[in-house]
This record gives C-alpha cells, sequence and structure tokens, in this order.
C-alpha cells in the first residue's frame, strides 16, 4: 500500500533504476551506495537516473548498467517531469530507489508506473512511495545532519540491504586518460611531473567563495616551497573568478578558464594530483575517490553532511556563532571564510604532505 513503512523483505528485482541526487558532490557519495546494490543484487539490471551534467561522472562504474539522462524541471517545468516519467517508464523497471528528499522525483517515479518506490517520507512525500523510510530530524525541523554516505546506507538498511565500505568509487577510461594528459602536456606538464589543483568555485552561491588573492598567495607559496606549478579548476559560470586568482599569482600558473575541462576529464587530472585544495563543493570529493590528498576550506556549510572519508582530508574552517548556516549568501560580513588565512590553508597543505 502506499506510504507503508519499508519492508525489509524486498525480493530481488529484475530491473532497478536508483535516482540519483542532483549535486555532484552528492552522486559521487552515493558511489558506496551502488557498489552495496551491485553486491547484494548482483544479476539485477541496475541503471541510474539523474542530470545530464553528471553522466560522464560515472563513466566506467562496473556498479551500474545503464545512465538515464532526466531533462531540467528547472529548464522544463513540468514538462520535464512528464519526459523523465515517460524515460522511466521504457525501463520496465520494478523498483525504483530515489536518493533524494524531492517531491518532484517522488511524483516521476509514480507517474511511471513503477511498482515499488522506495525512498524518505516527508514532504509530502509518502503517499507516492510504497516504501518509506522515515527521516530524521534535528531539533524536529531540520533534516538530521549526518554524511551523505550514511543516509544513503540507511534507505539500503532499511530494504534489507547489507551496507559496505563507505568508500567513494570513480573510474577512469581510457579515453578520459587520453585528454587529461593532453591537457597537461598542452600547459607544459610533461608525464610523471607533479601538480597542485585548486577548484575554488562554487555552484551553491557566494557564501562558500574564499578571497581570490588568497587562493593565488597559496599556489605561490607553494610553488616556492616544492617547485610545483598548481592548476585552477574552472566550473560553469566560474571563468572571472578563475581569471581573477590568476592574475593576482606571481608563480607559473594553469588555469581552466579559457582552456575547459569537461567533468569526465576533470576525474582523469585529479586523479594525477599531489593535492588538491578546494572549497566545499562536488569536486572536493573527486580527491578522495582517487586517495589524493584533500584540503577543503568550510565556512557556511554543515561538514557533518561530508563527514566520511577524511582518511586523506583534512577540513579548514573557523568557529564562528553564525556557522552553519547553510545560506547561499552571507547576509552579514561572510566571517566563516574571511577569518580564513593563507598559513591555516598551507598548514593543512603540509600536514598531508607530510603523511
Amino acid at each position: 500500500m502506499p506510504g507503508d513503512v519499508a519492508n525489509p523483505s524486498v525480493p530481488a528485482p529484475a530491473r532497478l533504476v536508483v535516482r540519483l541526487p542532483n549535486w555532484i558532490g552528492d552522486i559521487v557519495m552515493a558511489t558506496p551506495a551502488l557498489r552495496a546494490l551491485r553486491t547484494h543484487w548482483p544479476d539485477a539490471h541496475i541503471a541510474v537516473a539523474g542530470p545530464a551534467h553528471a553522466q560522464p561522472l560515472l563513466n566506467g562504474l562496473e556498479s551500474i548498467d545503464e545512465v538515464i539522462a532526466l531533462p531540467s524541471r528547472k529548464e522544463g517545468g513540468v514538462g520535464a517531469l512528464r519526459t523523465g516519467a515517460a524515460l522511466l517508464r521504457e525501463g520496465a523497471f520494478e523498483m525504483a530507489l530515489l536518493l533524494t528528499h524531492s517531491f518532484s522525483t517522488s511524483l516521476v517515479a509514480r507517474w511511471a508506473g513503477i511498482p515499488r518506490r522506495a525512498g524518505y517520507g516527508g514532504g509530502w512525500r509518502s503517499s507516492l512511495l510504497t516504501d518509506v523510510v522515515p527521516c530524521g530530524r534535528e531539533r524536529g525541523r531540520h533534516r538530521m545532519p549526518i554524511p551523505m554516505v550514511e543516509s544513503y546506507f540507511r534507505l539500503l538498511e532499511a530494504l534489507g540491504i547489507p551496507r559496505g565500505s563507505h568508500r567513494f568509487e570513480l573510474a577512469v577510461t581510457d579515453e578520459e586518460e587520453g585528454k587529461a594528459r593532453d591537457w597537461l602536456e598542452r600547459h607544459g606538464i610533461e608525464e610523471g611531473e607533479s601538480v597542485f589543483g585548486i577548484h575554488a568555485g562554487s555552484s551553491f552561491g557566494p557564501s562558500k567563495l574564499w578571497i581570490p588573492e588568497r587562493f593565488a598567495e597559496v599556489a605561490d607559496r607553494l610553488y616556492e616551497r616544492h617547485g610545483s606549478r598548481s592548476v585552477l579548476f574552472c566550473g560553469p559560470l566560474e571563468q572571472d573568478l578563475v581569471r581573477e586568482i590568476a592574475s593576482h599569482a606571481k608563480s607559473p600558473i594553469l588555469q581552466a578558464a579559457d582552456d575547459p575541462i569537461d567533468l569526465a576529464t576533470l576525474k582523469a587530472v585529479i586523479r594525477r594530483l599531489k593535492l588538491l585544495i578546494s572549497t566545499d563543493t562536488g569536486p572536493r570529493h573527486l580527491g578522495p575517490a582517487f586517495d589524493i590528498p584533500t584540503v577543503v576550506l568550510m565556512g557556511s556549510t554543515d561538514p557533518r553532511f561530508t563527514n566520511t572519508n577524511l582518511h586523506d582530508s583534512l577540513v579548514v574552517r573557523t568557529e564562528v556563532d553564525c556557522s552553519p548556516c547553510q545560506l547561499k549568501v552571507c547576509p552579514i560580513d561572510h566571517r566563516c571564510m574571511e577569518r580564513l588565512t593563507p598559513d591555516m590553508v598551507l598548514a593543512a597543505t603540509e600536514r598531508l604532505l607530510q603523511r
């Protein structure tokens, strides 16, 4: 019956679709759950459905058989939801596992006629699901801030699917490796030469951003200490930010604003890094996926949502009374990021490099 609490006695489906989250970082944090599904149901056809821009991120993963690119509701409105439902209906799936906390994704699964639909309840979603997993709350209002990996595993466990390792998992194809090698060679990086990576942007909003001059200072001082250049990665609409950082740098620096790196190639470039420095944004999770030491600059967001896979990572943040606010735009003086200094970031990089 719709709205029933999840039943742990779920028979193995022949065809299963997993609705991925929309954010790049959350998709990376979903890879342990996908691996656990493959382990538990090795003979099932496991498809994943999500935003089209995330498809290259999943290239080469053995835990999935098919990637379905769904149209954007933001761009296409209700029509996009109906198109997405039609795409899922064509797959003749027996079960949908929803990793999202979203009414619209639950509605699409219902419109697609998928007989079994499992996900977290709340937000008017429960009536659209056949298997409802209660969503933990903090202080009765907000979703419980636990690592997203843990959230996905709890959903699986409610269906009787054992959890596995928290380790992220991404793959790099030969084609992606070749594109990364070509990009680095165009910028004078030879095979085997060490390079640092800096991802300074964030599509979430300006509350996550750090001061451009300070990123440039970090790149300069890393070059002075280690003789390795830094590459400035560039997400969509981040070209001006990347160019500004490069303009302040005194050391030779590579930047992807004028020679873009797509998401598939980004995986392969990050896998070659000596160390990655990033704001709290999606590409930060690519570092741990390839065991690359990673320094994360965090201010407005709650670290409890990403507090996992930190074996080769350090989070640099200051304790201020208004953080974490989870706001996209700081309404006051951005003190959580203003108080982060280059010395703090460099100290974290040296700690990781000395390991």
